[in-house]
């Protein structure tokens, strides 16, 4: 998306909610926000909690957004927008938020009867819906599908969102102008879609959940051949740890009788320690004392370590380990299946969308479709 994409969208974005533009320039523009708009993209939370708590009068947020780093208004405080901004992921969120679903109407100029005058027009229902279908492994691949369905009569075509952007719709049914009853539900509408897809996923070359599969067992062996060779490696690590405990016990009373030296050294009569309490610590490191001798000789504490207790703490076994790294890998090589729901409608239209490719109604005698569609 370039700089001039993310205005005209971010106007669009505006335009909707009919936000009052105080200062167009083709370098930025400054707009006063409306109130949805504010609550979303504001980031002032605090702000509406007290103005909805107090029911006071609301005083619109006015930005100013540039598109250009380098041409920055003077004198005024803007704020760059670019596809990564953080407030234009807000946006999103927001058209997101609003835009998800749409209940919308084709409009015509008006149509003359034999007598010279207007008669009414019907409006066949249909239910648009964008999904995207994601196939996933260690690698992705999106395919994304634009159904539209007849919910008067069971018909199914694709592409329906491009037929959709040249017509003339709007949000309210115009003046002469009615609509036909919907003969077929939304769960059975449902149902066709979940049959285009698996039509779709049927008609996709199964190559690329092989080459996954393979590549899953390729680290598998890997990560075996790893763990078999740590196996292996472990009881010499054992013995010599083993060994290496003896040699320690061999010689406790040494080393203890060594830290007991260490913590309780006998002072020599003849050196500096025997010296009476000197009077600073100034004048017993000029004579020659240790630091440590001084604290013990003036009453000073020394700060003892901190015990650290690992009590809680467990060590991962190797087996423990092991099943954790498979399902890791598992979970990144191995390929499945995601559709999602992107947006959708409900379309009232007197047009007939092209047959590109039409998908016939199938029979309706299987459950509705499953939420993984929706």
């Amino acid at each position: 998306m370039q700089q001039q994409q993310v205005r005209q969208f971010v106007e669009r974005y505006l335009a909707t909610f009919s936000a009052h533009i105080v200062e167009s320039h083709p370098d930025y523009f400054t707009v006063k926000l409306p109130v949805e708009v504010d609550k979303d993209i504001g980031n002032r939370p605090f702000y509406w909690s007290w103005v909805d708590k107090m029911n006071l009068a609301y005083q619109p947020l006015v930005l100013t957004f540039t598109f250009h780093p380098d041409c920055t208004p003077e004198g005024l405080r803007s704020e760059h927008l670019h596809l990564g901004a953080a407030r234009m992921q807000q946006i999103f969120a927001s058209t997101k938020k609003h835009g998800s679903f749409v209940c919308m109407y084709e409009q015509q100029g008006g149509l003359l009867g034999n007598a010279g005058k207007r008669r009414s027009t019907p409006l066949v229902p249909w239910l648009g819906m964008n999904l995207k279908v994601s196939l996933l492994c260690d690698k992705r691949r999106d395919i994304l599908l634009y159904l539209g369905i007849n919910l008067h009569q069971p018909r199914m075509v694709t592409d329906f969102t491009s037929f959709l952007f040249s017509l003339s719709l709007t949000p309210a049914i115009p003046d002469y102008y009615y609509t036909l009853d919907r003969k077929v539900t939304i769960q059975e509408a449902l149902q066709m879609a979940q049959q285009e897809v698996e039509h779709t996923l049927e008609q996709e070359d199964q190559q690329w959940a092989e080459e996954a599969r393979t590549r899953l067992r390729e680290e598998m062996a890997i990560l075996e051949a790893y763990y078999e060779e740590l196996a292996r490696r472990e009881p010499q690590d054992e013995q010599t740890d083993a060994d290496e405990t003896e040699d320690e016990a061999e010689q406790p009373i040494a080393q203890s009788s060594l830290e007991q030296e260490a913590l309780h050294p006998e002072l020599d009569p003849a050196g500096p320690a025997s010296v009476e309490q000197p009077i600073s610590f100034d004048e017993y490191r000029a004579s020659g004392g240790r630091i440590l001798d001084f604290l013990r000789a003036n009453g000073i504490q020394t700060t003892s370590r901190e015990e650290i207790n690992q009590e809680e703490w467990k060590k991962s076994t190797p087996d423990e380990e092991r099943q954790r790294r498979k399902d890791e890998l598992a979970w990144q090589y191995e390929p499945r299946i995601e559709v999602s729901f992107i947006n959708g409608g409900l379309f009232y239209l007197s047009s007939v969308p092209p047959l590109m490719r039409s998908s016939k109604a199938k029979s309706m005698r299987h459950p509705p479709a499953s939420g993984r569609i929706m």
